[in-house]
C-alpha cells in the first residue's frame, strides 16, 4: 500500500461523508444506526460472496465462472458501507491518520490471507463483528481479491454518482 492509496481512501471517506449527509437529509436522520449499518455490510458481503461462488461452491457443477467485473461492483458496495462505518463510528479520516499502523495492519491481514493463516470467511465476518480495523481488513480483502486501491477508487466514484442519481429518483 502506498501513500497514494491512503490519499485515495481519505478521498473516499470524504466523498462518503457527503453522500451520507445527503441520505440522512433526505430521510430526516440525525445519525446512522450502527446495527443497521452492520446489517448493510453483512448484506453486501453476501452479494459479494455470491459473485465468488464458483471459487467455493463445490456441490454445483453448473456454477458460472467468477466474473471479476461483478465482483468489483459488489466489493464497491461493501466499501460504501465500511466507509460510512469508519466515518460515523471510528473517527473517519482521523481513524487512519497513523498511516504506518494502517498500512502495517492491512499488510499483516493480507499476508495471513495469502498464507491461509486467516480465511476469507474470517475476514468477511470481522467486517461485520469488529468495531475497529474494518477499513484495514477491507483493504486487505480488496488486494487479496486482486484489486488495487486505484481500481476501487475509480469504481467507487462511478457508483457514488449512481447512488446520488438513485437518491434524487427516490430509490
Amino acid at each position: 500500500m502506498t501513500s497514494k492509496d491512503i490519499e485515495l481512501i481519505k478521498k473516499m471517506l470524504q466523498t462518503q461523508a457527503k453522500l451520507d449527509e445527503a441520505i440522512m437529509d433526505e430521510y430526516g436522520l440525525e445519525k446512522l444506526d450502527e446495527e443497521n449499518l452492520k446489517m448493510a455490510i453483512l448484506d453486501e458481503i453476501g452479494e459479494l460472496t455470491h459473485e465468488l461462488k464458483a471459487n467455493w461452491c463445490w456441490w454445483k457443477k453448473t456454477q458460472e465462472p467468477v466474473d471479476m467485473g461483478k465482483v468489483l461492483e459488489e466489493l464497491i458496495d461493501v466499501w460504501h458501507f465500511v466507509l460510512s462505518y469508519q466515518n460515523h463510528f471510528v473517527n473517519g479520516e482521523k481513524g487512519i491518520e497513523y498511516t504506518c499502523t494502517f498500512k502495517r495492519n492491512s499488510k499483516q491481514i493480507l499476508t495471513f490471507l495469502r498464507n491461509n493463516k486467516f480465511s476469507l470467511t474470517d475476514a468477511f465476518s470481522d467486517l461485520v463483528s469488529w468495531k475497529w480495523d474494518k477499513l484495514e481488513r477491507l483493504t486487505a480483502i480488496t488486494e487479496f481479491l486482486g484489486f488495487t486501491i486505484e481500481q476501487v477508487y475509480k469504481a467507487y466514484c462511478g457508483k457514488n454518482k449512481i447512488n446520488y442519481k438513485r437518491l434524487k429518483e427516490g430509490y
